[in-house]
């Protein structure tokens, strides 16, 4: 009975002790997203989005906007992975309409402009001061 009580501690002593090293060594592959990259991968924080300016036009807004490269390397999405503008507003009823699109390529300290148009139910009332803009991984 002796043995079976100094198997089941050593038992214990080696499933906590496995355990707890498979635990430290997890890690999410998203830990380091807000941090700029090194090497030849790309985080959100290596591109720096601005929106520039927005218009509405019917039942949609204008959005124009800049994309900065502010990393070294230049960014490809075949690359180095898929990034997309995604930008996002709500109507003064509290309907929300988004629209995204992929930041496709670009150079190393370069900045590019494009435009979106973000479609909404026609008759809504586009609240301005709730659109986000931000740039996500796939």
């Amino acid at each position: 009975m002796k043995n079976l009580s100094s198997l089941k501690s050593v038992i214990s002593f080696i499933l906590i002790t496995t355990m707890s090293i498979l635990l430290a060594s997890c890690s999410s592959s998203h830990d380091d997203d807000n941090s700029p990259s090194a090497g030849n991968t790309f985080n959100q924080a290596d591109f720096n989005l601005t929106v520039t300016s927005t218009k509405f036009v019917a039942d949609w807004l204008e959005i124009n906007y800049s994309v900065k490269n502010t990393s070294k390397i230049s960014y490809s999405k075949y690359d180095q992975g898929n990034f997309t503008v995604k930008f996002t507003a709500r109507t003064t009823d509290g309907e929300i309409f988004q629209r995204t699109t992929y930041v496709e390529y670009v150079e190393a300290g370069v900045t590019y402009t494009d435009d979106v148009h973000l479609n909404y139910t026609a008759g809504k009332t586009l609240d301005l001061s709730t659109l986000t803009a931000v740039i996500v991984t796939d």
